[in-house]
């Protein structure tokens, strides 16, 4: 196939070339000099195929043994298309309002592109047709999945182009049971992959290598585990921790300085086991409270005899539309918002000197008070479970007290007028 011209390709899309055997280090170059390698997999079919994600327009090579050369021209990014989610490295500033707070650098994502990127997660089991379409019409915009190990892997890579065009990342959990090298070749080209390695991970080097060296992409990785797990390594990218108290977040990322994704904190669900038998204000709840403490929380599902998060299908839970609501709340949030300590009896995460966020979970507080800098501001009372908003009317500045209704599950919004 020496000289054979191939189709074109958008930006962040995906080459598939078949080739006339396997081969390992297919070089790919883009016009201003930068190289890439990438492996071909059998597709099962008998097929020897490489697959390779172009993140620049223009005009790319390849070269390879076997013969294997070509050249192909790389389009721009279609509409939705933002390419991969990396680390948002950009800071807001010391000081809040009022109160000082945290900055640090590398605790958001955004898009290739720059276009922000907030997660709001669930585990899910098996992602066939029926859990795709499910996905379409929930909040989430990041899925944890595992892998099929052997056969299966040609619908899973079609689940992920559907997850893809929905604008859904898919966290791939990889087991010791995989061949690595093939899988992680097989998927790397999907712009919407993170990897999660094998459990134990961080402490192989050499799992971890074979990811890096097969991901020429670069996609987000890290491990899953609870708060002892060395996440500190420079190879994690954000932290995947397993922990019922989500207040911990807070601590986790005035330690570790990267993001904080509590991905196991328990299920709403039936289950005979605690952690998987929450009622659902426990688990709105706890997505509030981490989310309040700088971080992301993950949802799960356990009703019945094929729970959403080990079996897919369709989330029947009184969780998703509350989190929903959540999620109109924090995309309307200014970009950066970074946990404040200083407020230590309510979560809160604040922009500082124009908005602050306070989540009072089950506290029956009658009203809270607040000393800011400026304003005037514009103060809402946002009821979480029965997903209202309530402005509180009047400029609000300097020292004042919000009234609130007592009851459990409140929180308060502050925005500058």
């Amino acid at each position: 196939m020496a000289g054979e011209p191939s189709p074109a390709v958008e930006r962040w899309g995906v080459l598939e070339l078949e080739l006339p055997g396997p081969a390992r280090d297919v070089v790919f170059s883009s016009e201003d000099g930068r190289c890439f390698a990438s492996s071909s997999f059998p597709d099962g079919r008998g097929r020897h195929l490489l697959r390779f994600m172009p993140d620049a327009e223009g005009e790319w090579t390849y070269e390879g043994p076997r013969g294997v050369a070509g050249s192909f021209v790389c389009g721009a990014a279609g509409e939705g298309n933002h390419g991969p989610v990396r680390l948002d490295g950009g800071g807001s500033g010391a000081g809040g309002l009022g109160v000082g707070g945290l900055d640090a650098e590398g605790l958001d994502f955004r898009y290739a592109d720059g276009t922000p990127y907030r997660p709001y997660g669930t585990t899910v089991g098996e992602v066939d047709e029926a859990t795709v379409a499910a996905l379409a019409s929930t909040p989430f915009n990041r899925v944890r999945l595992r892998a099929p190990e052997g056969e299966g892997l040609e619908a899973f890579e079609q689940r992920l182009a559907e997850l893809r065009d929905l604008g859904i990342e898919a966290e791939v959990r990889l087991t010791r049971g995989h061949d690595i090298p093939s899988v992680v070749s097989r998927l790397a080209a999907y712009r919407n992959v993170w990897w999660c390695a094998p459990e134990g991970a961080e402490r192989d080097p050499d799992v971890l290598a074979e990811i890096r060296e097969h991901d020429y992409g670069h996609h987000l990785l890290t491990v899953h585990g609870g708060a002892k797990t060395d996440f500190g390594a420079p190879w994690i990218t954000h932290a995947s921790v397993q922990h019922d108290e989500v207040r911990a977040v807070g601590v986790l990322t005035d330690q570790l300085c990267k993001p904080i994704l509590i991905d196991a904190c328990g299920a709403e669900g039936d289950a005979p086991t605690p952690e998987e038998s929450l009622p659902a204000r426990e688990m709105v709840a706890r997505i509030w409270e981490g989310v309040c403490q700088g971080g992301h929380v993950t949802h799960a599902e356990s009703y019945g005899p094929r729970p959403w998060s080990a079996c897919g299908g369709r989330p029947t839970g009184e969780s998703v539309p509350r989190l929903a609501f959540l999620r109109e709340i924090l995309d309307a949030t200014p970009p950066r918002p970074r946990h404040n300590p200083a407020y230590y009896d309510a979560s809160t995460i604040e922009v500082p000197g124009a908005y602050l966020l306070q989540y009072l979970g089950p506290h029956r507080y009658p009203s809270r008070r607040f000393t800011l800098p400026g304003g005037p501001y514009e103060v809402d009372v946002i009821d979480t479970w029965n997903m209202k908003v309530r402005r509180l009317p009047g400029a609000w500045t300097g020292d004042f007290e919000v009234p609130l209704p007592a009851e459990q599950y409140m929180a308060i919004r502050i925005s500058r007028a």
